[in-house]
């Protein structure tokens, strides 16, 4: 398996692990698993906005790593 292909799975494993984090974090929330020093609608907005940021800035990365090895050749 090409290096790029992988790069495209590993990213995609990523931003699957990254909203399943999101998710399970928003279920705590939203169940009173899990308390906040603020109301939890702020709470929300917060962990989206957090993760929304890294999974866009993991997705950047991993294309700008997928776009050298495709000129590359790998």
């Amino acid at each position: 398996m090409k290096p790029s292909k992988r790069i495209l799975i590993l990213c995609g494993v990523f931003e699957t692990m990254l909203a399943a984090l999101g998710l399970y974090l928003l279920a705590q929330i939203s169940t009173g698993a899990m308390t906040t020093t603020t109301s939890p609608a702020e709470a929300a907005k917060t962990i989206t906005t957090v993760l929304g940021a890294a999974m866009g800035g993991l997705g950047g990365l991993m294309l700008a790593i997928y776009i050298v090895l495709k000129r590359r050749g790998s």
